[in-house]
């Protein structure tokens, strides 16, 4: 992993997933305070369309671009 920059990455903490119903407002905020976390399960989300991102962070909390948004449909 790099920074944004092309500096190699040395200080990983963790991520953040940000998700909501609009791919415009991510209002919710999961914290993976584990840099080593790969797979990380949503639960008791409702019926319909789910949008989500996740940014990295270090050790300082300076975060990373978003991943992009991907979605899920749940029905």
């Amino acid at each position: 992993m790099t920074n944004t920059d092309g500096t190699a990455l040395t200080d990983l903490a963790g991520y953040h997933i940000y998700y909501g119903t609009s791919a415009a407002s991510l209002t919710q905020l999961i914290n993976l305070p584990t840099a080593g976390t790969t797979v990380y399960v949503v639960d008791n989300l409702g019926s319909g369309t789910y949008y989500f991102a996740i940014k990295a962070y270090n050790s300082a909390g300076v975060e990373s671009t978003d991943s992009g948004v991907v979605s899920t449909t749940i029905t």
